[in-house]
């Protein structure tokens, strides 16, 4: 991990060194995800409600979603352009190094104007806090982080489960957007509004109603079943399963001859 952080910290001195670039760049991820919260506050002016879920819910939901799905772009990179690196036979060089592979892939690159993104997104998380009543307890405290780091996880799964699908067709990477964008767009918005089999997809496949669904419930006060709370803790099992089938991938792979 020491080696790691230093091909990170090499990354981020190499991005500062065009600062009106990195500036306007992390203005403009700023304002993308400013706007898209917009557009869901306009929804609400025309539905005061999605359910019995109420702008400032969907609000925390929306912060929540793009503030880890933009810790995810920013570290994982690397992972997000893997058909570059398999096209251009820059992994042979990964498999001579005696570190980890999936490491030395996520640092190949790093994207640290994403840190507009976050920003905007932990705004909405704080302003969404203030206006909902939570009874927070020691208990619920830990909830939240537990939401954090299984929203985390479960981007950092469909990132290594996309790396993947390069060793067999890089032509393949538009498809795994499905997972992606689309699990980003669904679990920004409660997982009961959608058709039952479109909710079970996204909850035992994709298991991103595990993260915001369930433990929101809890967390909101809508549900006192307390188990919805460590919920979060299944994306695990999702992220040991991307990771053998990136094991398989690795296996796979045959060098360009480049």
């Amino acid at each position: 991990m020491k080696i790691y952080f230093k091909t990170i910290l090499m990354n981020i001195k190499s991005q500062l060194e065009y600062r009106k670039a990195f500036i306007i760049s992390t203005i403009g991820s700023f304002l993308v995800t400013f706007f898209l919260i917009i557009a869901v506050y306009f929804l609400f002016l025309n539905f005061s409600q999605i359910g019995d879920w109420n702008f400032y819910q969907v609000a925390f939901l929306f912060g929540l979603v793009y503030f880890n799905f933009s810790v995810a772009e920013m570290f994982l990179r690397g992972l997000d352009h893997f058909d570059d690196t398999i096209r251009k036979g820059d992994f042979d060089r990964l498999l001579v190094r005696p570190q980890n592979l999936l490491i030395q892939a996520t640092s190949m690159e790093f994207d640290l104007s994403k840190l507009g993104r976050m920003i905007q997104a932990i705004l909405v998380i704080v302003i969404a806090l203030l206006k909902i009543h939570i009874d927070w307890t020691i208990y619920k405290v830990l909830v939240f982080i537990l939401m954090n780091v299984g929203c985390f996880m479960i981007f950092l799964s469909v990132f290594v489960l996309r790396a993947t699908f390069c060793f067999w067709t890089i032509n393949g990477l538009e498809f795994m957007n499905i997972l992606s964008e689309g699990g980003k767009k669904v679990a920004q918005y409660p997982i009961n509004i959608y058709e039952k089999w479109f909710r079970r997809i996204f909850t035992y496949i994709v298991p991103f109603g595990l993260v915001n669904y369930f433990p929101v419930m809890f967390l909101f006060g809508k549900s006192d079943n307390w188990y919805y709370g460590i919920t979060p803790l299944g994306t695990a099992l999702f992220f040991v399963i991307c990771i053998y089938i990136w094991k398989i991938g690795v296996k796979h792979y045959e060098s360009t001859g480049s």
